[in-house]
Order: structure tokens, then sequence, then C-alpha cells
């Protein structure tokens, strides 16, 4: 039997208590972020190149995740200041590209 313990409609986010097979309990996040992905695709048709030139390049906005698989991804990573090349590799990965915000490679 599933029990919802906390709902964000906002967000999208659901935690869930369920019992197990073997009556072990199961706490269970969930998120859905089809607006951030529409959000992010209409920013990614927004960029253009050269549109950050001098010394603002270093505040684009390159990409936009969900709480849920930022967290994530920081257990494997590290914060993005740690390690910032296995976070670029992961964002230039054609299967993450509707989380990037900008065209072109990071």
């Amino acid at each position: 039997m599933d029990r919802i313990i906390k709902k964000d409609s906002l967000t999208g986010t659901e935690v869930k208590m369920k019992q197990g097979r073997y009556g072990d309990t199961i706490i269970e996040q969930s998120q859905t972020f089809d607006n951030l992905l529409k959000i992010n695709k209409h920013m990614a048709d927004d960029w253009r190149y050269g549109q950050m030139t001098g010394t603002q390049k270093h505040m684009a906005h390159v990409a936009e995740i969900p709480n849920v698989l930022y967290n994530e991804l920081v257990q494997k990573f590290g914060k993005p200041a740690e390690n910032p090349k296995a976070w670029k590799q992961w964002l230039n990965n054609n299967e993450n590209r509707v989380f990037r915000t900008g065209g072109g490679h990071l």
C-alpha cells in the first residue's frame, strides 16, 4: 500500500512510502519536469552565438536540471565546481541535451 508523505504541485515532487515485498519500507521520491523541459527548449531556441561577448561569457546560463536529478549527479560527480570536467561531459552528452539552455558545447 502506497502512502503519500509529501506532494508539492509547484515543483511536481512527490514522496511516497510503501511496503516492499519482504516487509521492508521503501521511500520513493519522484518529480515531473515537463514544464522545465519546455522552458529549456524555449531558452535554447532564443540562444544566439556570440550574444555573451566580452567579460560576460562566464555568466551564461547553460542548463536547468531538476532537483532530483541534480542531487543524484552531485552524489555521482561531486558539485560542479569540484568536478567541472565530468559535469561538462554529462551536459555535452547528446542524450542530456534537453537540459541545456543554449547551443554549442561547454
